[in-house]
């Protein structure tokens, strides 16, 4: 009864003064306290007073704590276990520092790696264009050197004109017509004839087969050899020339120089590959005939020179050269 009584008289104390006790703590905690014991009887004094005392003292060894805690530099620490200083927090921190320092080390090196391949690939630019200029300075000199060599200079000053002369010569024969396989009329024959130094010229009838294969072997030569004019004449057109020109058989190819006539082709004499195929026979057969009245310039291969076009796989099929291989069933054979 006493425990009920002294129970029911602290909760009735706490009810009347809570409301003011309240305010008093939130407005200073560490103020002093207002009288507790006002308006009590012995034992509920008694009572409270122990309380006060047990929670005074508790108070007291707290703060002492805390004073010994700032003392020693750890103030404000929590000491549970999985507290900011517990072993587990602190486990984990030491992983996620050990994580984090790696990570950092592994940028730090990366970015060492890539300023060294940076500061390699410098050097190096910095290397070839010192070799650059170097070569360059030596190539300078050396033209210095044939700059102040007269045979030299002579050398290269003949060689420049005799190129100028090259162009200067191409220039003028595709403007006369070079480089084309061209059909003339007999009114200007003696224009085109006389008009360039070589005029190689085909006199044909229209319906002669063998003219038809001459047409094919002189188109593919004109574009080859712009120092020869290339025409072509109907020989039932030009009668007076003809006969002039004393043309008995066709086809008939006449070379001319300067207008005169050097050398004549009267059908395929010589050009076949096989005497019992008279018409089977290659390009390069009529440019060499062609050549030899200087009117080209142009050589068959040599014999060392055909074997090792063998070996490669180049020989000759139909009416010019080719890098196809030759099949077995091949009805021409290298001349």
């Amino acid at each position: 009864r006493c425990c009920a009584k002294k129970m029911s008289g602290m909760s009735a104390q706490n009810s009347a003064g809570a409301g003011k006790a309240a305010k008093f703590v939130a407005a200073n905690p560490l103020g002093p306290m207002a009288n507790p014991f006002e308006g009590m009887d012995d034992d509920q004094k008694e009572y409270q007073k122990v309380v006060s005392e047990n929670v005074n003292k508790r108070m007291e060894s707290a703060m002492n704590d805390l004073k010994k805690k700032y003392a020693s530099g750890r103030g404000g620490d929590d000491m549970g276990e999985n507290g900011p200083t517990g072993d587990a927090y602190q486990k984990h921190q030491a992983g996620m520092k050990k994580k984090a320092a790696a990570a950092k080390a592994a940028k730090d090196a990366g970015r060492k790696a890539e300023a060294e391949m940076i500061k390699a690939q410098r050097e190096n630019m910095a290397q070839n264009q010192q070799d650059e200029d170097e070569s360059d300075d030596e190539y300078d000199d050396l033209l210095d050197e044939l700059d102040a060599d007269p045979e030299m200079e002579a050398l290269r000053s003949a060689r420049i004109n005799a190129m100028r002369q090259q162009q200067t010569a191409r220039a003028e024969n595709l403007a006369k017509g070079h480089g084309q396989y061209r059909m003339i009329s007999q009114d200007e024959f003696l224009t085109e004839v006389t008009g360039s130094t070589w005029v190689a010229l085909h006199f044909f009838h229209k319906e002669f087969e063998r003219c038809k294969i001459m047409h094919h072997h002189l188109e593919l030569i004109a574009p080859l050899h712009i120092e020869c004019k290339f025409l072509q004449i109907d020989a039932e057109k030009t009668p007076f020339f003809v006969q002039k020109l004393q043309i008995r058989t066709l086809p008939t190819l006449i070379v001319f120089k300067d207008g005169v006539v050097q050398d004549r082709l009267t059908g395929f004499q010589e050009m076949a590959v096989d005497p019992n195929e008279p018409d089977k026979w290659h390009t390069s057969k009529l440019q060499a005939w062609i050549a030899s009245t200087g009117a080209i310039k142009f050589a068959m291969p040599s014999e060392e020179i055909r074997k090792e076009m063998q070996k490669m796989g180049i020989v000759p099929r139909g009416t010019i050269w080719s890098t196809k291989h030759a099949h077995a069933d091949e009805d021409e054979e290298e001349d």
